[in-house]
């Protein structure tokens, strides 16, 4: 099953790529990369990562297939150490059934972030996303939250906005 779900991204990700290079300008006339450029960047990275997924997903089939042993996903121990001196549980790190209710919240928070970016703005609805998802998931820490809901979108509205000239979404204050 995992293979198939590798596939379908594998899939996507180029149909993502190909989308991109058929509807959006890489250079400019004067040789400058132009707004189609970053997207290629990604689907490139994008199909390269869900291949190399792929090709592992059907080695790991093809063994299993060939031996009759499902491969049992054991932890490294050198990792676990490292999680168990950081007070961390590195049983749930890969996830699992149990944490369906997680994806869902993220997944909701994905849509609000999207439906809120016309009504907010770019900087705003990046602050409410982070801010949200932060507390959610990490409430034992409340100030790092706040620190890091004001610097990252504040550093990706400066790359994008202001280095870049990316168009971003304005909200009522003008930002």
């Amino acid at each position: 099953m995992k293979q198939w779900f590798a596939a379908g991204l594998l899939a996507l990700a180029v149909g993502y790529t190909l989308y991109g290079l058929g509807t959006l300008t890489l250079v400019t006339a004067s040789g400058r990369p132009a707004a189609g450029f970053f997207p290629l960047v990604i689907g490139a990275l994008l199909v390269l990562a869900c291949a190399i997924n792929l090709w592992g997903d059907i080695r790991e089939w093809r063994h299993a297939q060939r031996t009759g042993i499902t491969p049992v996903h054991l932890a490294d121990p050198e990792a676990e150490a490292k999680a168990d001196a950081l007070g961390v549980d590195a049983h749930a790190i890969d996830g699992g059934p149990e944490f369906g209710r997680d994806v869902l919240v993220v997944f909701l928070y994905i849509c609000g972030f999207v439906a809120l970016l016309n009504v907010l703005g770019a900087l705003l609805a990046m602050l409410v996303f982070m801010l949200a998802y932060l507390f959610t998931f990490n409430r034992a820490h409340p100030v790092s939250n706040v620190i890091y809901s004001l610097a990252l979108p504040a550093f990706l509205y400066g790359l994008f906005k202001i280095l870049l000239n990316a168009s971003l979404p304005l909200g009522p204050l003008g930002f």
